[in-house]
């Protein structure tokens, strides 16, 4: 009975990851898109973004991907429902992951057209 709660929490845990990643994701997208993050000016900027998005997304599927083993493990009766929905999670995680890096590479060659604009301009 206790593997069964502690398999529960494991499930739960994955889930408040995988909201988390996704709402972080969400958030650094809008703002970055609506202009609000005046600190990210010039590739390196970039890179260091996108190098820090990737670590944390690695970070975040390495404990999904922990508490599935887990959870799977402590709850063999429904290895089934436990694959599909750490599918689901890690497609999540990474779909709107790809969308950041996608809105990072937007952003950089807004920037780039923009300092092209300027350096015409007599």
């Amino acid at each position: 009975m206790e593997d069964i709660k502690l398999a529960e929490k494991l499930w739960d845990i994955a889930n408040v990851v995988t909201g988390f990643a996704v709402a972080q994701v969400l958030a650094t997208t809008f703002a970055m898109a609506n202009h609000q993050m005046a600190m990210l000016s010039g590739q390196q900027a970039h890179w260091a973004a996108a190098g820090g998005t990737l670590i944390f997304t690695t970070f975040y599927l390495v404990v999904i991907i922990w508490c599935y083993i887990e959870g799977k493990r402590l709850s063999p009766k429904h290895p089934l429902i436990w694959r599909m929905v750490n599918r689901g999670r890690i497609g999540a995680v990474i779909l709107f992951t790809l969308a950041l890096l996608v809105t990072l590479y937007g952003h950089r060659n807004e920037e780039i057209k923009a300092e092209v604009r300027l350096s015409q301009t007599p």
